[in-house]
């Protein structure tokens, strides 16, 4: 079927004006001009909760495959201009003398609002934006018509293929999970039915984090030598912290992590609230004194309740599509969360940039995006729960080892070169392959899809 002179090859609705949902728009914008698409807000003005965000070499080719790279850098004051980022440190920090584990390379940090704020101009969507725009459910009656999408509010629009940028709490995940457990108690598996079903909500994963920006100007002179040498991550018994600057130096973020052993799947209490530095203090005492002086230095911290989802059997039903946390959810123990929805939207931009891909192959052309980003993100996904053990020393031989002897010191020497070992395994993947590497292989899966 051709097109009509001006009609968009396809209309779709983004659900969820947060990052991942902006640079889906971006890339939409730029690669996919005949498509057109509306983004779905929830909140009455774009909002984003959280301070500084990290960027690996993987998502800064994408920065720069969007001409983002030069004004990110000028915005976060960062005078390189080679754009290679800067190195981050990983250390022991429980103890009343830091130890340096491993180093790497590459990263980029940024203020999230500075970040989030340069998205929306360049992708000035100006009516296309639509705030206050809470998603109750959406149903796709057959393969041929258009999808309702039913807000909130009572109002009502429609589409041709719905992206879930909705968070871990995503309303598309909860309509397409409990649309495929549906499907399966139809057919008399039961049992299935209620596994997919348990798809539906998120997880909490036991750990509470507390963030938030220090500025630089309430810093002793010792303190501002320490975080001008770039982002550390900090690693302990059952915590961990990870600072670093943002805004060219102007606050650093910090983000201080306990977990809590044996904790169960469901937080009892609101999972994000105001809290003080004295309590984040009193969690961290006996701490390495320049990251307690850090951590007294924070204005406003806040409690976060950290929550992941399960691991999906797909991301894809039909004619939707899930993206970002609402696909995958992870903990923040490699910086990846936000660099995975962004990965996440670039190969589905592309997927519905190519010629191949048409209204009647739709859902043939969202199965190759599952099929190549699920496996990926979701490694990802497992990773940082893997990176979380490391961070707070729960694995690899530290099980057995308490929180008082790793603060005195006690526990046998070579585990620090296990840990060592076991940092540099896990991040490798940031580093060694490069998301257009991925890109070429969906290009391949596409030439020749039949319609």
């Amino acid at each position: 079927m051709s097109l009509a002179r001006g009609e968009p090859k396809f209309r779709i609705a983004i659900v969820g004006g947060g990052m991942g949902g902006l640079v889906l728009g971006l890339c939409l914008k730029k690669y996919a001009p005949d498509v057109h698409f509306d983004i779905y807000e929830s909140a009455a003005e774009l909002t984003e909760v959280g301070a500084g965000i990290g960027m690996s070499p993987r998502i800064w080719t994408i920065m720069k495959e969007l001409g983002l790279d030069e004004e990110l850098l000028t915005i976060a004051g960062m005078q390189d201009p080679q754009g290679a980022g800067i190195a981050f440190r990983i250390l022991k920090g429980d103890e009343e003398r830091l130890i340096d584990l491993v180093q790497f390379k590459q990263v980029h940090t940024f203020h999230r609002s500075i970040l989030q704020k340069l998205l929306a101009k360049h992708l000035d969507m100006g009516d296309r934006i639509h705030f206050s725009k809470r998603l109750a459910s959406y149903s796709e009656p057959s393969p041929t018509e258009p999808i309702t999408l039913t807000f909130r509010d009572g109002t009502t629009a429609t589409c041709d293929l719905v992206i879930g940028s909705d968070g871990v709490r995503s309303a598309v995940r909860r309509t397409m999970f409990n649309d495929l457990a549906n499907d399966a108690q139809k057919s008399g598996e039961a049992e299935e039915a209620a596994r997919l079903r348990t798809m539906v909500d998120p997880v909490f994963s036991g750990q509470v984090a507390y963030r938030g920006l220090a500025p630089a100007s309430a810093l002793s002179e010792e303190l501002l030598q320490y975080v001008q040498g770039g982002p550390h991550v900090l690693v302990g018994k059952n915590r961990d912290v990870v600072i670093y600057p943002v805004s060219g130096g102007k606050f650093v973020n910090v983000l201080a992590v306990k977990h809590t052993p044996g904790a169960g799947p469901v937080y009892d209490g609101p999972w994000s609230e105001p809290t003080t530095v004295e309590v984040v203090a009193k969690v961290f005492e006996g701490w390495e004194s320049k990251t307690l002086g850090l951590i007294k230095a924070v204005k406003e911290p806040f409690a976060w309740a950290m929550h992941t989802a399960r691991q999906l059997p797909t991301y894809v039903k039909g004619r939707a599509a899930l993206v970002g946390d609402a696909a995958h959810a992870m903990l923040p123990h490699q910086g990846a969360g936000v660099g995975q929805a962004f990965e996440d939207g670039y190969i589905l931009a592309m997927i519905l940039a190519h010629p191949s891909v048409a209204p009647a192959n739709l859902p043939a052309a969202l199965a190759v995006y599952d099929d190549v980003r699920r496996p990926f993100s979701q490694g990802v996904q497992q990773g940082s729960e893997r990176n979380g053990m490391n961070y707070q020393l729960r694995r690899t031989g530290w099980e057995n080892v308490s929180e008082e002897d790793s603060r005195a010191g006690r526990y046998p020497q070579e585990l620090l070169g296990v840990l060592e070992e076991e940092l540099t395994k896990q991040m490798g993947w940031a580093y060694e392959a490069s998301i257009l590497d991925e890109r070429a292989r969906v290009e391949e899966r596409l030439v020749g899809l039949s319609a």
